[in-house]
C-alpha cells in the first residue's frame, strides 16, 4: 500500500524535475563532437569522477544489498565485495587511472585498436563492443530488479511500473546531455540519495531504544550466534581461507576489468582533465564507495538482526523497505524514496551513455557510417541509449529472479575467465589478439553455464571460490597458450602502444632501443607506483576495519586499525603532494577548458 503523503510526493516531484532540470542543461554542450557526448570533452574534473562513479556504484540495491548482507552475515557480511573492492580501487588510483587518460580513447573496445594490429583486430573491435552493449543491458536488468525490491514494499507498486516511472526521466536527459549531463545530476543524486540514509538512522535508533537496546536485542534474536555476528575477524562462516583468496585474487585483476576499471570507472578517467584528476578522482571515489555511502546500512543492518530473527523475513532484500515503512516520517520518507529513485537514475544513466559509447564509436562509426558528422553520430549515440534500456527492461521483467545469485555473477562472477586480459594487456608484450579473442568467446559462456545451469550459484553445494577460481584459472591457461600458439603483434604496433600508456612489465622487446635513461626512469616510476598500491591497499583495508570494529566494541582493533590508517594515508598523500599530483588539479592538461 503507498505509504506517501502529498508532502511527500512534492518530494519527490521536486526531485525529478530538478534533475531534468540539471540534465538539460548540458545538452547543448553534448551535441558538439562523439568526445564531447562520450567523454565530457575530456574536461571533467576530480571531485566529479568522484561523485559520479560512487553514484554509479551506488544504485538502487546498495540499501536493501548492504542492510542485507549485514543482516545475514554481521559486520563482515559485506567482505563478499569489500574485499576485493579494497584491492582493486586504490590500485586504480596508482595505476590504471593514468593509463586510460594516456591512451586518449573514448571507449575501452577502442584499446583494441591500439594494442592489436591487423583486420581480425579491428573487426573484433566491433564483436567486443557488441558483447560489452549485451553485458550492460543484462547490467542494466540486475539494477532494475533491485529497485523493485528496495521501493515495491513502500509504495505497493509492481517493479515495472516502478522502473518505468523513472525510465522517462532518465532517458530524456541522459540521451539529450551526455556524459556531462549524466556526471553532474549523478553528484547530485549520490548527495540525496546519502543524506536521507543519514537522517534516517538516528529516527531508527531512537525508534528502538538506542544501540545499547540493540546490543541487547541481538543477543536474543542470535543466541549462540550473536558473537560471531560482531566479530571483525577473518576467516569467518561463508569467508574461508579458499573464499577469501579467490576475492583477493578477483580484486587484483578487477582493476582492469569490464565490470570495475575498465567499465564505466575508465569511461570517467578518459573524461579526466588530465591524469591527475582521474588518479584523484579515483582515490576520493574509493573513499566514498567503500566507507561514506556503506555506514548508514551497516547501522540498519545491525538494527535489523536486532527485530528479526534468521529465517523470520522471506526475502531479506526487502528488511530496508521494511524499516523505512515502520519508521521514516512523512517528507522523509519522501527524501527516502527520491533518493532510491536518485540511485537507480545515476546507475541507469551511466550505463546508457556507456552502452551507447560502443555501439557509435566501437561498431556503427567503423563499420556502418565511417564518414559522417559528429552532429549525426551524437544523435546515433542518443538512440543507441534508448535501444539499450529498452532492452534492459525485458531483462528486468523476464529473466532476473534470485537477487543474491545474480549479485555475485554481476560483480564477481561474468567476467572470472576473462580477468587475466586486465593485467596482460598492459604488462606483458606477448598477448596477442587472438589470445583476447578466444577469452572473451570462451568466457562469457561458460561463465553462465558454470554459474547458473552446473548449479555453482548455490553456496550450500558449491563454495563461491569453486567456480570463481575454476574459470579465472582456465582463463589464465587459455589467453597464454592461444597467444603462444600464434604469431605476435607487430612490434610497430607494441612500441606505440607502450608510448602512449607506458605501463611496467614484461616489454624488453618493445622497449630495447630506449636509452638507459628512459629505462632506469620507467623502473624508478614501476617501484614507485608498486609502493605506492600496498600504502593504498593497506589505507583502504584498515580504514574499513576501523569503522566496522567500532560497531562491534572492538576498542584494541579499533586503535590499532586507527594508527595503520593514519600512517598509510598520511604516507600516500604525502607522496603524492611531493610528486606534485594534487598542486596539478589546477593544470588542464592537453585541452582547454569549454564553457557550456
Amino acid at each position: 500500500m503507498d505509504k506517501l503523503r502529498p508532502l511527500d510526493w512534492v518530494v519527490v516531484g521536486l526531485y525529478f524535475l530538478f534533475m531534468l532540470v540539471v540534465g538539460l542543461y548540458f545538452t547543448r554542450r553534448a551535441s558538439r563532437s562523439v568526445a564531447d557526448y562520450f567523454v565530457s570533452g575530456r574536461d571533467m574534473p576530480w571531485w566529479i569522477i568522484a561523485l559520479s562513479a560512487v553514484a554509479t556504484y551506488t544504485d538502487a540495491g546498495l540499501a536493501p544489498a548492504v542492510t542485507m548482507l549485514t543482516y545475514q552475515g554481521g559486520l563482515l557480511g559485506n567482505a563478499v565485495w569489500w574485499i576485493p573492492y579494497v584491492i582493486w580501487m586504490p590500485i586504480s588510483a596508482v595505476l590504471w587511472s593514468k593509463y586510460w587518460r594516456r591512451l586518449g580513447t573514448i571507449t575501452s573496445a577502442e584499446l583494441l585498436s591500439v594494442r592489436y594490429s591487423g583486420k581480425f583486430a579491428h573487426i573484433y573491435r566491433g564483436v567486443y563492443a557488441m558483447f560489452m552493449s549485451a553485458f550492460i543491458v543484462v547490467l542494466m536488468g540486475y539494477v532494475s530488479g533491485w529497485l523493485g525490491a528496495a521501493l515495491g514494499p513502500i509504495l505497493g507498486w509492481e517493479p515495472i511500473n516502478l522502473i518505468l516511472f523513472s525510465a522517462i526521466v532518465t532517458a530524456v536527459y541522459t540521451v539529450a546531455s551526455g556524459l556531462s549531463g549524466v556526471a553532474y545530476t549523478d553528484a547530485y543524486q549520490f548527495g540525496i540519495f546519502l543524506v536521507g540514509n543519514i537522517i534516517l538512522v538516528p529516527i531508527v535508533l531512537a525508534g528502538v531504544g538506542g544501540m545499547d537496546n540493540v546490543y541487547q536485542m541481538i543477543e536474543t534474536t542470535r543466541g549462540a550466534n550473536a558473537e560471531s555476528f560482531f566479530s571483525v575477524s577473518l576467516p569467518a562462516p561463508g569467508l574461508d581461507g579458499l573464499t577469501i583468496m579467490a576475492f583477493i585474487v578477483q580484486g587484483l585483476f578487477f582493476a582492469a576489468s569490464p565490470t570495475g576499471g575498465e567499465g564505466f570507472t575508465a569511461q570517467r578517467f578518459m573524461a579526466a582533465r588530465n591524469e591527475f584528476h582521474a588518479q584523484v578522482g579515483q582515490l576520493f571515489n574509493a573513499l566514498l564507495t567503500l566507507i561514506v555511502r556503506v555506514v548508514p546500512f551497516i547501522f540498519l543492518g545491525v538494527i535489523a538482526a536486532a527485530l528479526y530473527a534468521p529465517g523470520s523475513v522471506a526475502e531479506p532484500g526487502e528488511i530496508w523497505a521494511r524499516i523505512v515503512n515502520t519508521y521514516a516520517p512523512t517528507g522523509l520518507l519522501g527524501l527516502l524514496v527520491a533518493g532510491i529513485f536518485a540511485a537507480y537514475m545515476s546507475t541507469i544513466s551511466t550505463q546508457m551513455n556507456w552502452g551507447a559509447s560502443y555501439i557509435v564509436n566501437d561498431f556503427y562509426k567503423p563499420f556502418i557510417k565511417p564518414d559522417e558528422s559528429e552532429k549525426h553520430y551524437v544523435w546515433v549515440g542518443r538512440l543507441g541509449s534508448v535501444l539499450i534500456f529498452g532492452l534492459s527492461l525485458l531483462v528486468a521483467y523476464y529473466l532476473v529472479e534470485g537477487l543474491r545469485a545474480w549479485f555475485l555473477f554481476i560483480n564477481s562472477v561474468v567476467f572470472a575467465f576473462i580477468l587475466p586480459l586486465s593485467w596482460l594487456r598492459f604488462f606483458w608484450w606477448r598477448l596477442n589478439i587472438h589470445g583476447e579473442a578466444a577469452a572473451l568467446v570462451i568466457g562469457l559462456p561458460l561463465s553462465y553455464i558454470v554459474w547458473f545451469p552446473l548449479g555453482f550459484s548455490n553456496e550450500q553445494a558449491h563454495p563461491f571460490w569453486q567456480g570463481f577460481l575454476l574459470l579465472f584459472g582456465l582463463g589464465f591457461v587459455t589467453i597464454v597458450v592461444v597467444s603462444l600458439l600464434t604469431p605476435a603483434e607487430k612490434i610497430e604496433t607494441l612500441r606505440e602502444f607502450y608510448q602512449r600508456c607506458r605501463p611496467p612489465g614484461f616489454w624488453k622487446p618493445v622497449i630495447g632501443d630506449f636509452s638507459v635513461g628512459e629505462r632506469r626512469k620507467i623502473k624508478d616510476e614501476t617501484l614507485r607506483d608498486l609502493f605506492d598500491c600496498v600504502l593504498g591497499v593497506t589505507s583502504c583495508a584498515s580504514a574499513i576495519l576501523t569503522v566496522i570494529s567500532l560497531f562491534g566494541g572492538h576498542w584494541l582493533v579499533f586503535a590499532v586499525a586507527l594508527l595503520v590508517c593514519a600512517l598509510s594515508s598520511g604516507l600516500f598523500i604525502g607522496r603524492w603532494a611531493k610528486r606534485g599530483i594534487f598542486r596539478s588539479l589546477g593544470a588542464v592538461g592537453n585541452n582547454v577548458i569549454r564553457r557550456v
